[in-house]
């Protein structure tokens, strides 16, 4: 199965759209937004950077077809001092994909990416604990742990963890 990788275009940001709101709706206890809230927005948070073509703010997407069946967002830290740190958010490739290496790659593409922009030296990426297929893709690529949020989201009753992982540009193998 041949998947192409590549940052959104500025016309496939209603896709994005799309995608993001099925798996806030579909798996809400692995990430922080909420479908509803994020529903009944104009515009999602990456909808303008894709527009704009941003260069530190944007999407990889995985293409089967020209369909796209997986995202992963890249959002560089604005203010001075963080400036040289990203953060890679909003993962997922749509459930039929899963188990081919997809969300595997689609992390690598960001990270290609996210390191080909001027300063950028370290980017993070943040799982709930309970995701544990997520967790273990991160760690293979070589992100490392430096935290645990505890009790960092509330869903009903019921709490979840949050693992904290960054890898440094001059770490990183793309293999």
């Amino acid at each position: 199965m041949e998947i192409d990788f590549r940052k959104l275009l500025p016309n496939e940001s209603s896709s994005y759209r799309e995608i993001r709101l099925q798996c806030l709706k579909d798996y809400p206890k692995n990430f922080t937004s909420n479908y509803q809230d994020e529903k009944a927005k104009d515009k999602l948070f990456f909808q303008s950077y894709i527009e704009s073509s941003n260069a530190s703010n944007f999407i990889i997407g995985a293409f089967h077809k020209d369909k796209l069946i997986g995202i992963s967002g890249f959002n560089r830290h604005d203010r001075k001092k963080t400036y040289h740190r990203g953060i890679i958010i909003q993962v997922f490739v749509v459930p039929e994909y899963q188990g081919k290496h997809i969300g595997l790659n689609i992390i690598k593409s960001t990270l290609n990416e996210a390191f080909k922009i001027n300063g950028i030296e370290q980017v993070e990426i943040d799982v709930i604990t309970i995701n544990k297929n997520a967790e273990k893709i991160y760690e293979k690529i070589g992100f490392e742990q430096y935290g645990t949020q505890k009790n960092f989201l509330k869903i009903g009753n019921e709490y979840y963890d949050h693992k904290m992982m960054m890898i440094f540009k001059n770490q990183y193998v793309n293999s």
